[in-house]
């Protein structure tokens, strides 16, 4: 018997004319991207249904990751002329192992036959009572399925679930603002699920370190989208960040900085022909996604806004997070708190957010001109392309310098470089603004890794920093 993968197709089934016609030409062209990391497939199409032919181990993987697709099924398919060909192919197909094991056959069949999907469970089930297997319909061991469809009987163990949603490509396009965190990836990946191609736009705020991460989240993130070549645009966000710690009140800078990020991110969205932004606000769950906060943010914006998760709990996004294979990455990305106010205002009057607007027009215009736009199909070689600046790491402290300890404060009281302050990554700006700008600071860790980035990330403030080798004995 051959092998096939069955693929079976979720909403563009109620669509009609024309929409489906575009609907199942946008699907199978991402089925052939997706089929490509298989070394391709032979595809043949008929209502439902879409069959693929070639490496069916490697093919469903990849085609059950294709949105549109309900689910699939690795399968036999046998060409019969009467019920005892279905039996004697299950029972050799089936035979060992339903022997000494209760079994269920589910059978769906499609077209006109001499006889019904009872007749083919019972034809079947008798054949492989026969090879040592009992029938047990409520708490089977083993699931055994057949679906017949014209002369042809599908045999198949295992349904792979697929995302569902409707072709990508379908619904437009949109701009998805991707942190690097939990949440957004998912928020974009909830729009290439209801058919929008989604583009990225990054803001950032790290050092090579954090972008490296937050490449791979997108390339991850991107992963699901065949059939489109997604561009990515990442934006140097660091005079959004001097501007506001300049010209806004620190109470505000939670929803300032969103609004400097909705702001540059339409601009972006204008040029890429995007009709939206998606965002993976989730309602009250940091103080600058209450109601009021969120509405003083986006106030006076012309683009729309998607936030799909807006009614999720956290448990519920990191499970999406998990099955997208964007949450590992994601948990190790430090949080850039360097605007993360003590005592952050949940709501902004229209005055203060004209005053807000007013402070960040020239660093919002600077962010945008200077985007870069990187193709999906050119992640990896701009990942290998990040290096950080070649005089950021030291192996002795300058004179004069603030040493500053980035380990745990048990590793701190433990053991530290004498004169050693200790802070934690997150509050190294407050720090530096309570020290003075003028000095030079110097960090280390274990590793090195949250040291590098800490120190180019105030490099880009403008401020003097470097990162410390550690030897072997300091640690």
């Amino acid at each position: 018997m051959e092998r096939v993968l069955l693929v079976r197709v979720g909403e563009l089934t109620v669509k009609r004319g024309w929409t489906r016609v575009e609907m199942e030409r946008l699907l199978l062209r991402a089925a052939k991207e997706a089929a490509g990391e298989c070394g391709g497939a032979r595809f043949a199409r008929e209502p439902g249904r879409i069959y693929a032919y070639g490496d069916v181990n490697c093919l469903k993987k990849a085609l059950s990751r294709v949105f549109g697709v309900k689910s699939v099924s690795p399968a036999y398919v046998l060409q019969f002329k009467d019920l005892a060909e279905v039996a004697a192919a299950a029972a050799e197909l089936w035979g060992g192992e339903v022997a000494g094991r209760r079994f269920a056959v589910r059978v769906h069949r499609v077209g006109t036959h001499g006889f019904t999907s009872r007749d083919v469970a019972a034809a079947v089930g008798a054949a492989l009572v026969k090879a040592g297997g009992s029938v047990d319909l409520e708490t089977p061991e083993v699931e055994l399925y057949v679906e017949v469809r014209g002369d042809r009987a599908f045999l198949y163990r295992e349904v792979l679930e697929g995302p569902g949603g409707l072709p990508l490509g379908s619904e437009g396009k949109v701009l998805a603002l991707v942190s690097g965190g939990i949440d957004s990836p998912v928020a974009a990946w909830m729009l290439m699920r209801r058919g929008a191609h989604v583009d990225v736009f990054y803001c950032h705020l790290g050092g090579t370190y954090a972008l490296r991460l937050v490449v791979e989240v997108i390339k991850r993130l991107l992963s699901w989208s065949y059939g489109y070549n997604a561009r990515v645009a990442v934006a140097d966000c660091s005079p959004v960040v001097r501007a506001l710690r300049r010209g806004v009140r620190e109470e505000l800078w939670n929803i300032a900085f969103k609004r400097a990020l909705y702001l540059a991110a339409s601009k972006v969205a204008e040029a890429v022909k995007a009709a939206a932004l998606v965002t993976g606000e989730s309602l009250g769950q940091v103080s600058s996604q209450t109601l009021q906060a969120l509405a003083a943010a986006e106030r006076g914006l012309d683009m729309p806004i998607f936030r799909p998760l807006v009614g999720m709990d956290k448990d519920e996004i990191v499970h999406l997070a998990e099955r997208i294979g964007t949450y590992e990455v994601s948990a190790r990305l430090p949080e850039y708190c360097a605007l993360l106010s003590r005592r952050p205002r949940k709501w902004a009057t229209r005055q203060e957010v004209e005053e807000i607007d007013l402070a960040i027009h020239d660093a919002v215009a600077e962010v945008v001109n200077g985007v870069k736009v990187i193709r999906k199909s050119e992640l990896e070689s701009f990942a290998s392309s990040l290096k950080p600046p070649h005089d950021l790491e030291l192996e002795t402290p300058p004179p004069d310098s603030v040493l500053v300890d980035l380990r745990s404060a048990e590793d701190y009281r433990r053991w530290h470089l004498p004169g050693a302050l200790r802070a934690d990554p997150d509050d190294v700006l407050t720090l530096v603004d309570r020290l003075g700008r003028d000095k030079t600071y110097v960090f280390y860790c274990y590793g090195g890794g949250t040291s590098l980035d800490v120190a180019e990330s105030l490099r880009r403030l403008g401020i003097k920093a470097y990162s410390l080798k550690l030897k072997p004995q300091g640690g």
